[in-house]
């Protein structure tokens, strides 16, 4: 009978044992439960007014993603240097990257004034600076944004060439 009793007493105590084990795992449960739906409530009213605001602001500036369209501007474009250094002439050719079939049209329809505005651009180029890197990289830039600027105007694209490449570049 002293067997017995020990039995149900080892019977009883893992009972105890595993009743406790199953309180606190409910316990765990319902306080994950309890985070996680304060979290839902409270993170839908903002992220989901953010995501209706970016849907919209994404449709208004909604960019072609495509391929990219290279554009040559044709002939290189010869310029005298207003500040020459070592260099009086300027000589470049030049791609202009887009992503819009549109785009490729309006610069073949807006070349000339194109090429005119690059002209000017260029004719102020000091020949010292264009020799280094930075000098070229800063003329690319100017450049683009010069052709951007007579783009969008018949255009709704905040930018619609990305690039603008050097195919050729000649300083004499």
């Amino acid at each position: 009978m002293a067997e017995g009793d020990e039995a149900t007493a080892e019977k009883k105590g893992s009972n105890k044992l595993i009743v406790i084990l199953l309180a606190v795992l409910i316990v765990v449960i319902l306080a994950i439960g309890a985070v996680v739906t304060t979290l839902l409530l409270t993170g839908d009213d903002k992220p989901a007014t953010e995501g209706e605001e970016t849907t919209e602001q994404s449709e208004e500036a909604e960019e072609p993603k495509g391929p990219p369209i290279t554009v040559s501007l044709g002939d290189p474009i010869t310029v005298n240097l207003s500040k020459p250094n070592d260099a009086n002439v300027l000589q470049v050719q030049l791609d202009l990257v887009t992503r819009d079939p549109k785009i490729e049209e309006m610069i073949k329809t807006q070349r000339s004034r194109i090429v005119n505005d690059v002209m000017l651009v260029l004719s102020d180029v000091d020949s010292a600076e264009l020799r280094t890197r930075a000098g070229k990289e800063s003329l690319q830039e100017s450049l683009t944004e010069e052709i951007n600027r007579i783009l969008e105007d018949d255009s709704e694209l905040e930018q619609p060439v990305e690039n603008v490449y050097f195919t050729k570049l000649l300083m004499q």
